[in-house]
């Protein structure tokens, strides 16, 4: 079950923090969301308190990415996980990328 976003874009917001504006804006509670991608409600809580250090797998954000309609690329962990992965796949955008992080260093 998937539920129309009304929000297009990206978020800045970390999905800590952004997920709970979207809950509220669609109505949902954290259990209906936890019981739509079929996720334990405690855990979905812990992560988003971060309670025990618990910090969201980049596959939780995509699934309730998925479940909540939203863009591919809304949250910001995901567009920084999606960099990494090129980075680590392109040696030459890796390096391409440091040397232009180092001229800001200076």
């Amino acid at each position: 079950m998937r539920i129309l976003a009304s929000v297009r874009g990206q978020s800045d917001k970390a999905f800590a923090e952004e997920l709970p504006r979207l809950l509220a804006e669609r109505g949902l509670s954290q259990r209906k969301l936890a019981q739509m991608i079929d996720l334990n409600p405690s855990h979905l809580s812990r992560v988003l308190r971060g309670a025990d250090r618990t910090h969201p797998s980049i596959d939780l954000i995509q699934r309730i990415t998925e479940a909540l309609d939203l863009p591919a690329c809304y949250f910001p962990e995901l567009r920084e996980a999606a960099v990494i992965a090129e980075v680590k796949k392109d040696p030459q955008l890796r390096d391409q990328l440091y040397r232009q992080l180092r001229k800001h260093d200076r």
